[in-house]
């Protein structure tokens, strides 16, 4: 249906955005320049972060089917960068190609991830960004120091060790990520932790920017949106009419509304066929280096602009998308993890992704976290002695049976 598609572009590319800062973005009136250079590090880790941005984004809207969509594609791919860390052999390589990370040494792509937080979080003041990391591990789970210690120096990772069969141990996790979204997103882990789970290594990013152009509530007021089922349903339109960078053709309908200092911004697009569905459009039209050659196109005017306002979460388990973009070891009992611990038959055995966005006349608000849970392959059978039972009390070497019992209330 053309809005719950419409809006699921218009919001993922809120969260594309903030992965896909170029060397220069395009302010409200001009193509300006970052604060300073991207790093080598960060120019890679850049290009390659856009191609799996979307990847990512087609294989959801796939599975999706008619929903509304939203991800963080910055958001999976810092949780499953710190996985990364423990990951070798074959599962690295699987893992670096999923993320398109081919070339890049694993001290590169933790380097990258570094500065690259960093920029974000610093390169506009007038915009809220923070980006927090976190790794949990089940009490008495060894963790290997290196694996730690390189998470808390390019992730700023904080690593904490819990007893995951206490009931209260999600809530701690969870009263972290609600901390760390500014209480748009107030939970990760919704059941008890499962017993095979033996890690958490959480990524959590929340985003606050107010419109460059504001919209006048005053001029917000019920209008029409055409649907893809040729229905039509009211909703609240913001109005304006501003300059921005736009461009109409055949091909898509774009425009690009800054936030802030204009270093962050949401790109708006629209099949320019309007008997396109916009699943065709993402299929065929919506790529990387298409992109990039409508970003360059993108001409500075004055034009009038109808958006509408919307809220929405979404939640998604990441695993079948990202073992159909070529994880696939990493799932199974082919896993190697052995960078977390050699000892344990380590897999990833979820990759969940909760994000929130509200638009209205003042802005934006979002929120997104990823969590990627460590679990073992085998679990030790557990014996829990829980209902009536017999007892026998022998001596071993002759077998010589002392005492036998049955207990039906050990409180009797």
């Amino acid at each position: 249906m053309r809005y719950r598609y419409l809006l699921s572009l218009i919001v993922v590319t809120a969260g594309f955005i903030l992965w896909s800062c170029t060397e220069n973005v395009t302010g409200p009136n001009e193509k300006g320049e970052l604060s300073r250079e991207l790093t080598q590090s960060e120019k890679k880790l850049v290009e390659t972060g856009e191609s799996f941005s979307f990847n990512l984004f087609k294989q959801t809207v796939e599975q999706a089917d008619d929903e509304n969509v939203f991800i963080s594609p910055l958001s999976i791919s810092i949780a499953l960068g710190m996985t990364m860390n423990g990951a070798e052999g074959e599962t690295f390589e699987q893992m670096r190609q999923a993320l398109a990370f081919s070339g890049l040494t694993q001290q590169e792509i933790n380097e990258g991830y570094e500065s690259l937080t960093t920029l974000l979080k610093e390169v506009d003041p007038k915009v809220s960004m923070e980006i927090a990391n976190s790794v949990w591990s089940n009490k008495g789970f060894a963790v290997q120091e290196e694996f730690k210690q390189t998470l808390a120096e390019y992730f700023n990772a904080e690593a904490r060790e819990l007893d995951f069969e206490d009931p209260e141990a999600k809530n701690v996790i969870n009263t972290w990520v609600k901390e760390n979204t500014n209480g748009l997103i107030e939970k990760i882990i919704k059941d008890q932790i499962p017993p095979e789970m033996v890690m958490y290594l959480i990524n959590a990013i929340y985003f606050k920017g107010d419109w460059t152009y504001q919209f006048d509530p005053e001029r917000t007021r019920e209008s029409y949106f055409a649907l893809e089922n040729d229905e039509q349903v009211t909703v609240e339109m913001m109005n304006q009419e501003n300059k921005f960078n736009v461009l109409m053709n055949d091909d898509v309908h774009m425009i690009d509304l800054p936030y802030g200092d204009s270093l962050f911004t949401m790109t708006v697009l629209m099949p320019g066929d309007r008997d396109m569905t916009i699943d065709d459009f993402i299929q065929n039209k919506f790529s990387r280096q298409q992109v990039a050659i409508w970003y360059d196109e993108l001409e500075y005017r004055k034009i009038p602009l109808g958006l509408p306002k919307f809220t929405l979460e979404f939640e998604v388990e990441m695993k079948d998308i990202l073992y159909s973009m070529g994880m696939e070891d990493a799932f199974t009992k082919k896993a190697d993890l052995s960078g977390i611990n050699p000892d344990a038959p380590l897999f990833i055995s979820e990759v969940k992704h909760k994000t929130f966005v509200e638009v209205n006349e003042e802005g934006t608000e979002a929120a997104a976290v990823t969590s990627v849970g460590i679990g073992v392959t085998s679990v030790p059978q557990s014996f829990n002695v829980n209902r009536p039972f017999v007892f026998l009390i022998r001596e071993q070497n002759s077998g010589a049976i002392l005492f036998m019992g049955k207990v039906m209330n050990p409180n009797a």
